[in-house]
């Protein structure tokens, strides 16, 4: 009989986020305060807040669920791992996609996607 070796499965990638909380990251990206509970209700659904949510089919990636994800680094290179960068992105797509976050929201209700 083999003496039995350790083994270690590696799940994901360790990503430092930045201190603070989803409100101090939207105030960071230049989402303004009055969209914050808007942006908050898109966010929750899309994503869950995971900086690296990939979707399994469409390959959508990051809190905002960016198609394809290399859009984001239009906002930074860190866009695979910031949180700020990719919420910097987001209200910039939203506000130049459907003119402001409200739109974006009645979209989200409407077709389940924004």
């Amino acid at each position: 009989i083999k003496n039995a070796k350790k083994q270690v499965e590696v799940v994901g990638t360790k990503i430092d986020l930045p201190a603070g909380s989803h409100t101090d990251w939207m105030s960071a990206a230049g989402i303004p305060a009055e969209y914050h509970g808007i942006a908050n209700a898109i966010i929750t659904q899309e994503s869950g807040w995971n900086v690296s949510a990939t979707n399994r089919s469409s390959g959508a990636y990051g809190i905002p669920q960016a198609l394809p994800g290399t859009k984001m680094a239009s906002a930074g290179a860190d866009w695979q791992t910031n949180p700020i960068t990719q919420l910097r992105w987001m209200n910039s797509y939203v506000v130049g996609r459907y003119g402001s976050w409200e739109a974006a929201y009645a979209r989200k209700i409407a077709t389940g996607w924004y």
